[in-house]
């Protein structure tokens, strides 16, 4: 089995900036209002019901199941997002809560190691009756996520066992055995998170079944069908009215899947558990499926904010290819989030900076935005576009928010935008078999084994990048560092070629050598291809990963004839009282004024001259309600 790549979390510590400064506040507000949350206990949010199913099933208080069938997914999200903040930043509150959910898993399984609290609790449900929609085995993956980042956190195996009792269950009971059911999970989840046990574990059938379920997965006679059928259901769910089996990623086989479709985040899970296989098996077809997979999503399903899955009945599916609305864009934030998931596996299957360019993307931009500055409010859906009195009155637009809220019904999206910020130090450096990769650029420190290292930047308001080696293992090992189209230094002379968008630096390093660069961060005009029709006549604005937006409170109403002119000069402008201090887009803009008609045959409508401010969009919708979008008008000079 191979080595993991991720270095512990407390080997890593953000010490300011952007990232820095989000990692904080989801430890010391974020976690602490969810923790409440799923208790029920914020005045004016939707009910959790979360962690009273759990009490119920624990026998610690009387009552009936409350909430969606994915219910158990939220507290292990949010305890295992504890468990990555204890790693490198002990609290006393949050491991109070974190024993007391241990002592509520311990109690609350069947006496076979069955959980999923929603089939425990409702008497007319029964186990792997409906596998495509109840989310048995999303909740089971989830959970046993939770278990190895508490196993990781504290040495202390107690939640773990309750996890490999509900696995052993499940690989008892799934396979192609003549006594076992051949299935797979409705929601991919479980997959990369058995890959997770057997590291942990060291026990190989728990990889062996997570092959299973990927490779099964698609196969004929479709499970699916079949289930439905003896459901005797009579039409499939509306949300897989276009897509059919393929909404389940589940009409042919992954080796075989030749673009991205269905629900986006079922698809970013399942594809980072074919990252993990074929890591740790070798497999060249999942590595392969992998790449075709990764190179048509990026070429036609990918936002500008690094989100994917644009609409569907239901919403958050991958529509036809170039099809990226603005104003009824879903870019779900825990899609952007498995993408983070999936591009950082792919790293490990090859160092390519296209995987760590879009890692870096998603995460500045589709994922951020679902926080609020404050810690405490949540975007699910993050649209690129918004008009509050249109969005409200539009059924296209029912999924999406025109502010943050504090919490959802359905409350996938802030324990797992807390688990990933906790957890931010797996994706930020990774380990390889003659040293370290280093994929994103952040105040940090990086102290494991021989190696010490420091980076000083204020990336990505600025581009400067300086690294310095504290200390290094003897003889020659390897940093490899993404070139992010700079030309970098080590102590003071040219480092040479990268390869695959990475500088590889094999030598004898001293305590004292510095790896240097200037990243250039010009203000870029971006076009979308024609095809993106929400884009068509118009550009977003970018500097370095971050894409930037515009908003009511800086300009008025009015943004769809809000634009600048090809030869208008646009400049970076550090403000330090905005947000903390962020980097803004200043310079001149134009904006048509408006016929007095609704149709107007006078093609050569008076402009006027009005100053741009463009705001990262991650920091969009902070200021109160109003108009918002990315894509603006190009007008010829």
């Amino acid at each position: 089995m191979p080595t993991p790549t991720a270095f512990p979390l407390n080997a890593i510590r953000f010490t300011d900036g952007v990232l820095g400064e989000r990692i904080e506040r989801v430890g010391t507000t974020t976690l602490l209002r969810q923790w409440d949350a799923i208790n029920d206990r914020i005045p004016g949010a939707l009910p959790s019901h979360a962690v009273r199913n759990l009490r119920i099933a624990a026998g610690d208080v009387e009552g009936e199941f409350d909430g969606l069938c994915f219910q158990d997914s939220d507290v292990a999200k949010w305890l295992e997002a504890a468990c990555y903040r204890i790693q490198f930043a002990p609290d006393p509150k949050l491991s109070a809560a974190i024993n007391e959910l241990v002592d509520l898993y311990e109690r609350a399984p069947d006496d076979d190691g069955y959980l999923h609290t929603y089939t425990q609790l409702k008497p007319e449900a029964k186990r792997w009756e409906n596998l495509r929609d109840l989310h048995e085995l999303y909740c089971a993956g989830h959970f046993i996520e939770a278990a190895v980042a508490h196993f990781d956190a504290t040495g202390s195996t107690r939640l773990l066992t309750v996890a490999r009792n509900l696995a052993d269950l499940l690989d008892r009971t799934f396979g192609e055995g003549p006594d076992q059911i051949r299935a797979y999970p409705g929601h991919p989840e479980l997959e990369l998170a058995l890959v997770k046990l057997a590291r942990a574990s060291g026990e190989i059938r728990y990889q062996n079944l997570a092959e299973f379920f990927v490779r099964e997965r698609g196969r004929s006679p479709h499970y699916f069908v079949e289930e439905a059928n003896r459901r005797q259901e009579k039409q499939p769910p509306v949300w897989a009215y276009f897509d059919g089996q393929a909404y389940w990623q589940a009409h042919v086989p992954v080796t075989e899947q030749t673009e991205p479709g269905g629900h986006a985040v079922r698809a970013m899970y399942l594809y980072a558990a074919m990252a993990d296989l074929a890591r740790e098996t070798g497999a060249v077809d999942l590595k392969r499926s992998c790449q075709r997979l990764w190179d048509e999503m990026v070429a036609r399903h990918l936002y500008i904010i690094g989100g994917v899955g644009a609409d569907g009945p239901g919403g958050e599916n991958f529509s036809e290819p170039y099809d990226l609305p603005d104003d009824r864009s879903y870019a779900e934030t825990c899609a952007a989030i498995g993408l983070m998931m999936w591009a950082r596996r792919m790293l490990d299957l090859s160092l390519d900076s296209q995987y760590a360019d879009v890692m870096e993307l998603a995460l500045y931009n589709n994922v951020l935005a679902g926080l609020s500055q404050d810690g405490c409010h949540y975007f699910y859906v993050n649209p690129l576009a918004v008009n509050p009195g249109e969005t409200r009155r539009r059924y296209d637009c029912r999924m999406v928010k025109t502010q943050r809220v504090p919490w959802f019904g359905c409350a996938c999206c802030p324990p797992n935008v807390a688990r990933l910020l906790s957890s931010l130090g797996h994706y930020a450096v990774s380990k390889s078999s003659v040293g370290l990769a280093l994929h994103l650029f952040a105040p940090m420190t990086i102290k494991h084994g021989d190696w010490a290292l420091r980076v000083e930047t204020r990336y990505p308001w600025e581009g400067e990048v300086k690294i310095t080696v504290e200390a290094a293992p003897e003889g020659e090992a390897e940093l490899a560092i993404r070139q992010a189209r700079a030309d970098w230094t080590v102590n003071g002379t040219a480092a040479g070629e990268a390869v695959m968008g990475y500088l590889r630096l094999l030598r004898v390093w001293q305590p004292g050598d510095v790896i240097a660069a200037e990243i250039p961060l010009p203000v870029e005009r971006i076009r979308a291809h024609p095809r993106v029709t929400s884009a068509a006549g118009r550009v977003a604005l970018a500097r370095g990963p971050i894409v930037y937006a515009v908003e009511e409170v800086d300009h008025g109403g009015g943004l769809p004839s809000f634009g600048i002119t090809r030869d208008a000069a646009l400049s970076p402008r550090w403000e330090a009282d905005a947000w903390g201090g962020v980097t803004t887009i200043v310079g001149q803009a134009v904006r048509e004024l408006p016929p007095e008609t609704l149709y107007e045959t006078n093609l050569n409508l008076p402009r006027e001259t009005v100053p741009l401010r463009a705001v990262p969009y991650a920091w969009w919708g902070n200021r109160g309600e109003g108009e918002m979008r990315i894509w603006i008008r190009d007008y010829e000079s």
